[in-house]
């Protein structure tokens, strides 16, 4: 059972937080539903809690997939990497100008795994991923990814094989790549690595969310400062 009372002694899990922050909210129905139904009814277990997220997952990429498609143009951005589980993933992520809305937006797709790193492979891994949820690939227009040669190879990399099928998708290098090379290459000088290194030290410093409470005694003490 939920006590739905209890939310301050304990974090029991997210899930289950987050229905006591809706019941909180005003949700009268969630409150006599989690008050009144069976052990068995509540529909809070690991297996409906995995059911809604690929629920919502599906939700979110067919909203997606419909704008993508509807702005008729979009870049493929995409980066490879290891897990923890030292299996390869590819990275896929669309960036497109939302018709509705009028902005530019870049949006993640999904983690992809991959075996074969070759450029022909991972050309075909992103063609038939994008295909397989629905987008129009017809509409590529523009490709972004790392400067590696199974990336980038003019003759035998991922961007001049997609670009043999759809020859509007030209290939630029990512521009957040080329400002990581350009970051690496400058803390080649000592005071710049001191720098980003004391820089990253308090970014880790602030990164829990109890530390981060202290932001707003700051913002008293100094009104015209942002946190």
């Amino acid at each position: 059972m939920i006590d739905i009372e209890d939310d301050k002694m304990h974090n029991d899990c997210n899930f289950r937080q987050l229905l006591r922050f809706r019941v909180d909210a005003g949700d009268k129905d969630l409150e006599n539903h989690l008050m009144t139904c069976a052990k068995n009814g509540m529909y809070t277990s690991w297996r409906i809690q995995n059911e809604i997220l690929t629920t919502c997952n599906i939700l979110i990429l067919q909203h997606l997939v419909k704008n993508i498609n509807a702005a008729k143009s979009f870049t493929i951005l995409a980066d490879e990497t290891s897990d923890i589980s030292k299996k390869e993933q590819l990275t896929l992520c669309i960036r497109y100008v939302n018709s509705g809305e009028k902005k530019l937006r870049e949006d993640f797709l999904q983690f992809v795994e991959v075996k074969n790193m070759s450029g022909k492979a991972l050309a075909d891994t992103i063609l038939q991923n994008l295909q397989s949820l629905g987008i129009e690939t017809k509409y590529i227009v523009g490709q972004g990814y790392d400067g590696a040669a199974a990336m980038s190879g003019m003759f035998n990399g991922t961007q001049s094989h997609i670009r043999k099928k759809y020859p509007m998708a030209l290939y630029i290098h990512c521009s957040s790549h080329c400002l990581n090379l350009a970051v690496s290459f400058a803390c080649q000088i000592s005071e710049i690595r001191n720098c980003m290194g004391t820089m990253q030290t308090i970014s880790n410093f602030f990164g829990y969310p109890k530390r981060l409470n202290i932001f707003p005694t700051i913002t008293k003490i100094f009104p015209g400062e942002k946190s």
